[in-house]
């Protein structure tokens, strides 16, 4: 590779001036390298992109900005859809929980309308949180106008996620996210009603 002999003279030249051992230079500098690796993951995990994720990566690695773009650069790489874009994998794990309880009131739902009085449906919450199961109710039309958009989902108030989606519609008993783009191909893959 072609930077390995720059950082072995770096490593060099550092024990010279530390009077340490050199090849202990290079092991603390490749374990840095490590650290500032892991960093921008995790950075890219949690949803940060463009310039904020340049900016908290500068300032928690303490590299220049070329620096931090390079190392950026490294770490991304183009998600299973041939996007450039990458996706999270925070990101895709909240939708999968959303999806997953979109699953669920699909089956509630057509149990319900079965029933002689079907106008009102009691579903679960189609929040990104797994580990919600709280209850809301909704008018059979307004599910069923609700599912002809696969990006949108009915979460009770207070349980947005506007990392990763926008509120589009308030009701009294329920609201309507819609999932960011990012996330756009992964719900819409995944809807029931295709």
């Amino acid at each position: 590779m072609e930077g390995k002999p720059d950082d072995r003279e770096l490593a060099t030249w550092l024990a010279a001036q530390a009077d340490t051992d050199a090849e202990q230079v290079a092991a603390e500098l490749e374990a840095g390298e490590r650290r500032r690796a892991f960093v921008i993951d995790e950075l890219v995990d949690a949803g940060f992109i463009g310039d904020t994720l340049l900016d908290f990566a500068m300032r928690l690695t303490g590299v220049t900005q070329a620096k931090a773009q390079a190392l950026i650069a490294a770490r991304l790489k183009p998600d299973e859809t041939g996007s450039s874009e990458t996706v999270p994998k925070r990101d895709k794990l909240l939708a999968a929980n959303e999806i997953l309880f979109r699953r669920v009131n699909e089956r509630l739902a057509s149990m319900d309308r079965s029933g002689p009085d079907s106008h009102e449906l009691e579903l679960v919450c189609e929040c990104s949180d797994r580990g919600c199961r709280n209850v809301l109710t909704i008018e059979a039309a307004e599910y069923e106008w609700l599912r002809q958009n696969p990006r949108r989902f009915a979460v009770l108030a207070g349980h947005e996620a506007p990392a990763v989606e926008d509120v589009v519609e308030r009701h009294h008993r329920f609201v309507i996210v819609e999932k960011h783009a990012e996330t756009h191909h992964q719900v819409e893959a995944a809807d029931p009603r295709p």
